[in-house]
């Protein structure tokens, strides 16, 4: 009986790793995109607060978005916008 239980934990195991290894770099790529949408949306926010617009390399600056070193502009990756209440407040949005 505990021999039994020790063959299901390791086969358990094994199969835990190998799970973990097909779908291991898939999650860092994700994590490597939400990196860059954070980056990009408050490089946004403090400029639009600062400013009243989007940051000057908004649509030329590169971020990597992944492992492979793919670049794109934050432009591409997030969506957001700046707008004012008339009294010089400025008010970002991105999603």
């Amino acid at each position: 009986m505990a021999l039994e239980l020790v063959v299901v934990a390791i086969v358990l195991l094994v199969a835990a790793l190998v799970i973990l290894t097909m779908f291991g770099g898939g999650m860092t790529q994700l994590g490597q995109i939400t990196n860059a949408q954070n980056n990009c949306k408050e490089t946004y926010r403090l400029t639009c607060l600062t400013t009243g617009g989007p940051p000057s390399t908004w649509t030329s600056a590169y971020v990597y978005t992944d492992a492979e070193g793919k670049k794109q502009t934050c432009s591409t990756i997030v969506s957001c916008s700046c707008t004012s209440d008339g009294k010089g407040n400025y008010n970002p949005s991105c999603y």
